[in-house]
């Protein structure tokens, strides 16, 4: 599995185990992000500590997800995001959009 989640009290983790984000694992991203939102969950933290890369299909799976979570009224984060992650989402301006914390 290249996704791990982790359930906290007030939210759940959901955590890349891949350095690269092709978008092949868009399918299972997305059930996690709707199986987490179906829990009743109101916080979805996603962690890209292990990402070094994200292709274009990648990020628009992040988009996805933060739709999803934000009509389902959801709060939805990037943590451990890395310097060219955050590059990368810098020159598309979603660094704008996306809450990222440390």
């Amino acid at each position: 599995m290249e996704i791990n989640i982790s359930d906290r009290e007030d939210y759940t983790i959901i955590k890349f185990n891949k350095n690269k984000l092709l978008g092949t694992e868009a399918v299972e991203f997305q059930d996690s992000v709707l199986d987490t939102l179906d829990k009743g969950v109101n916080s979805i933290v996603i962690d890209l500590s292990n990402v070094e890369y994200v292709t274009s299909w990648a990020i628009g799976m992040l988009v996805h997800a933060f739709t999803t979570s934000t009509n389902r009224s959801a709060q939805f984060s990037l943590v451990g995001v890395t310097q060219k992650v955050k590059e990368i989402l810098s020159k598309v301006k979603l660094d704008k959009i996306f809450s990222i914390r440390e």
